[in-house]
């Protein structure tokens, strides 16, 4: 194998490592973030204020907006 293909190799080794130790925190951030909007929305269903359900439903959006695609 030549010089320039082994360095290569090892530089794309190196990307996928910063890539994936930046997808899985991004990920689970995301799943955090998502689980407690929904949790939220659960909590406010069973109470019939209707501020309480405008709140978890405006928590749910801002989380929603903020949420981001991990990168690609």
């Amino acid at each position: 194998m030549a010089g320039d293909e082994v360095d290569r190799l090892v530089q794309m080794r190196m990307d996928l490592d910063r890539y994936e130790a930046q997808l899985i925190p991004d990920l689970q951030q995301l799943v955090f973030d998502l689980t407690r909007a929904l949790k939220g929305l659960v909590a406010a269903s069973g109470d019939m204020s209707l501020a309480n359900r405008e709140q978890a439903l405006a928590t749910a959006q801002r989380v929603l907006a903020q949420a981001r695609p991990p990168h690609v």
